[in-house]
């Protein structure tokens, strides 16, 4: 009998056993499932040139979605080959991507974007951003959308008044010809002594700027197209080639532009606004709008009068012919990546990031121009301190884009060597085109090349 009881009592305590157990597993099951769904972890990844802004971002985002958490990847350097690295797996993959609008193409076409057209078909607030800014951010092959557009910028002509009116050239400055430019140059050299004439960007060291600022700049004055949509073909134009290269031999073969040395510095655009423009070292620069913002109180070298010794003007088209003026154009868009685990989250966060406060607050710290057509006619936006806005919103009206085609990324990279050989004094002009002919064909495959 004892024994009979012996054997129920254990029998009892082991279903008791095996009850508290699964009562365990159910609690923790019902622990985890609501965390699961109510912590949740946006991954962005950015360049940490705008570290404080996307703190700010994080920072706004996490209050207003309670159990959101935003990790930040910060990239360093080398920022396009990096994220699209970290695109290609689901493991690796962040959520909202930061991407350089040249490289969407590029991305889209190895899979590593999502296509946004359903979140932004929906959204009342797309049709306030500038057209000329969605062209950046819409893919050749398809003709969808995969980023939006948070910057964008123009090239121009800066010059320097007062080295300007030691020289006897007209203040304000206003070329009408690539001819103009270099006599304006030659007059400077003439006439100020140790000083740059005219800066361009001409190096592989300075990468995209040699590309976009400089090469694209001028051969957009010529009127020709480095790609044919008509033909989804790229475009050996020898005239215009010819031409742009000879402005460029001219500058370096006659001293008007910087030295090697300089012209190799990767950071001789830092150099430029913070030491060669500030002390009246360069006469001209073919640059970006967003210059005036590193003179701005808080930065590195705050100039409050830096405006009294800089213009900013239109470039011209090589002859003044029509549209008379010429500029290029690029930017920056938030993407969501193909392997994105919380894409309904990243297209909450990239809506607040570019809503019209967090734009106006953007381009106030940054010195970009503005993507939206509410915040570029705000007084605060075109008044600001050190700020050329209304000048560059008159030259967006001119402007011009990057190839949104696959190669352009390789193909950039190409033109940026021959732009080297020709400033270093290694190709003639002639030579240039042909080099750029082969290297083009090389590329791209022959039968995606027409010469014109």
């Amino acid at each position: 009998m004892l024994k009979k009881f012996l054997m129920i009592s254990l029998l009892m305590l082991v279903i008791t056993g095996l009850i508290a157990c699964g009562d365990e597993s159910d609690n923790s099951e019902g622990d985890s499932a609501p965390s699961t769904g109510e912590e949740r972890v946006l991954k962005v990844s950015y360049p940490t040139w705008w570290e404080e802004w996307f703190f700010d971002l994080r920072d706004e985002f996490e209050a207003e979605n309670e159990g959101v958490t935003v990790e930040l990847i910060p990239l360093h350097d080398d920022v396009t080959t990096k994220q699209a690295m970290m695109m290609q797996s689901a493991d690796t993959s962040p959520d909202v991507a930061v991407e350089d609008t040249f490289i969407i193409n590029s991305d889209v076409n190895a899979g590593y974007l999502s296509p946004m057209d359903d979140i932004l078909n929906d959204w009342d607030e797309w049709d306030k951003f500038e057209e000329t800014t969605k062209q950046g951010v819409t893919a050749a092959a398809d003709g969808k959308i995969y980023g939006v557009p948070f910057s964008t910028d123009v090239q121009g002509l800066w010059y320097n008044k007062v080295l300007f009116e030691e020289a006897g050239l007209p203040v304000p400055f206003e070329p009408q010809s690539w001819e103009e430019l270099l006599n304006a140059a030659e007059v400077i050299k003439e006439n100020t002594g140790d000083v740059i004439p005219l800066f361009t960007y001409v190096t592989k060291a300075t990468g995209e700027a040699t590309s976009m600022r400089t090469f694209q700049v001028l051969y957009s004055g010529t009127g020709s197209s480095l790609y044919d949509f008509d033909e989804n073909k790229w475009v050996v134009d020898e005239t215009a080639l010819t031409d742009t290269f000879e402005f460029i031999d001219s500058v370096f073969q006659n001293d008007l532009g910087p030295s090697l040395s300089v012209a190799s510095n990767s950071q001789v655009a830092t150099l430029l606004s913070e030491d060669l423009m500030m002390n009246n070292k360069v006469s001209m620069v073919i640059d970006g709008n967003w210059v005036a913002a590193s003179w701005r109180e808080g930065r590195a070298t705050p100039w409050p009068e830096a405006l009294d010794t800089w213009g900013f003007t239109l470039i011209p088209t090589q002859f003044g012919q029509e549209p008379g003026f010429t500029s290029m154009s690029g930017g920056w868009a938030l993407s969501i990546p193909a392997h994105a685990s919380e894409k309904d989250l990243a297209a909450e966060f990239i809506k607040m990031a570019v809503n019209e406060q967090q734009q106006f607050d953007y381009v106030r710290r940054t010195g970009d121009m503005t993507v939206r057509t509410d915040v570029a006619v705000k007084e605060e936006y075109l008044d600001q301190p050190i700020s050329n806005y209304r000048e560059a919103a008159e030259m967006l009206s001119y402007t011009n884009f990057r190839p949104a085609v696959d190669d352009y990324p390789t193909v950039s990279t190409f033109i940026q060597e021959v732009v080297e050989s020709v400033a270093s004094g290694q190709s003639s002009p002639d030579q240039a085109v042909q080099e750029f002919e082969n290297g083009l064909k090389r590329i791209v495959g022959e039968e995606n090349v027409i010469n014109k």
